[in-house]
């Protein structure tokens, strides 16, 4: 018996039309892609908001996402010296003394992200008692600035901190830092 074989298919070469539509739709891409490049270009320097350093008094709301599912919110005032130490005191007490005095240190990168750590001791009938230590991570955006950060709170010597404590913060630049 002969063999057969199936009938071998038409090609399919795109139609003069098709060609034109997809040129067309190619066309319509590359001008939405130019646009949008262009928008994205970064703007005159005229027209930029300079981030403020971060060197200088800052007034920041912080967020303490409790373990309890609660929050406490602190409004202290960070001063973040030239020499990379920064300094902090808590929202005032009943008697107008801060509930805390903070310390630690802080590194610019210069691309517009910060880190830093800091150490205080908890406020007393405060939502954290004992020592308090964060890294906080985040950006400048002009004169403002937000974080992350983990905390550990140790309550007492040989004893696992509690944590990681989720915090954030948001921060205003209030002036350069004072004169040594």
């Amino acid at each position: 018996m002969p063999e057969t074989y199936p009938a071998a298919a038409p090609t399919r070469r795109p139609r003069p039309a098709t060609l034109r539509l997809l040129g067309v739709l190619f066309a319509v891409l590359t001008v939405l892609t130019g646009v949008g490049t262009a928008s994205a270009a970064p703007a005159p320097v005229h027209q930029l908001v300079r981030n403020k350093p971060l060197a200088g008094v800052w007034d920041l709301t912080v967020t303490v996402h409790l373990p309890d599912g609660t929050t406490s919110v602190t409004t202290p005032r960070f001063t973040f010296a030239p020499d990379h130490k920064l300094s902090a005191q808590g929202p005032p007490d009943d008697a107008g003394s801060p509930l805390y005095a903070a310390t630690g240190y802080w590194q610019d990168r210069g691309d517009g992200t910060v880190a830093f750590y800091i150490t205080h001791g908890g406020a007393d009938g405060g939502a954290i008692p004992g020592t308090v230590q964060a890294v906080h991570l985040g950006k400048i955006s002009g004169a403002r600035f937000s974080t992350q950060a983990h905390a550990f709170v140790f309550v007492e010597a040989g004893v696992p901190p509690q944590g990681p404590i989720e915090v954030d913060s948001t921060a205003t630049w209030v002036s350069p830092p004072p004169a040594s």
